[in-house]
């Protein structure tokens, strides 16, 4: 695919992990971070796997879906394909174990690996990054939701 044959996507849209069951998620598009990301609550293994010759956590997560004003908890497992050490906002390195899983937004549907950790805070439950992105879209930074819904607004 050519340059403008790229869908072109807003800093922001709604995301679905089917592989993991999650319909819709809001989610930040961000060229200046490297990986991807996923708040996750609840971690814990559950079990093991081999891959490619090494023994890695099956594990279980609650990812919260829903507005933030009453977020539902979806349970979740999956393998744990590696983990990555990724340095944060602040620049702290943190270990986090990485699974790998369709994300699918609009007309993108990227098989992609993501890590899961803790954005308690952050404005957006999932993180898209650059090698997620690459050669997959164009993201128009000065425009939200130009493919999927527009979620609705939050009662103040």
């Amino acid at each position: 695919m050519t340059r403008t044959e790229l869908p072109i996507l807003g800093w922001k849209e709604q995301v679905s992990l089917p592989e993991l069951g999650i319909p819709r998620l809001r989610a930040k598009l961000d060229t200046g971070a490297r990986s991807s990301a996923l708040h996750v609550e609840n971690l814990q293994e559950i079990g093991h796997h081999d891959l490619n010759g090494h023994h890695l956590p099956v594990v279980r997560f609650d990812v919260l879906v829903g507005n933030r004003s009453a977020p539902r908890r979806q349970s979740v497992e999956a393998p744990v394909t590696s983990f990555k050490v990724v340095r944060d906002t602040g620049a702290k390195a943190e270990r986090r174990p990485v699974v790998r899983t369709h994300v699918v937004c609009g007309p993108v549907d990227i098989a992609a690996e993501v890590t899961l950790t803790s954005r308690q805070g952050m404005n957006f439950r999932m993180l898209l990054g650059r090698l997620t992105l690459e050669g997959q879209c164009l993201v128009d930074p000065g425009h939200g939701y130009l493919h999927t819904p527009r979620p609705p607004r939050r009662a103040r």
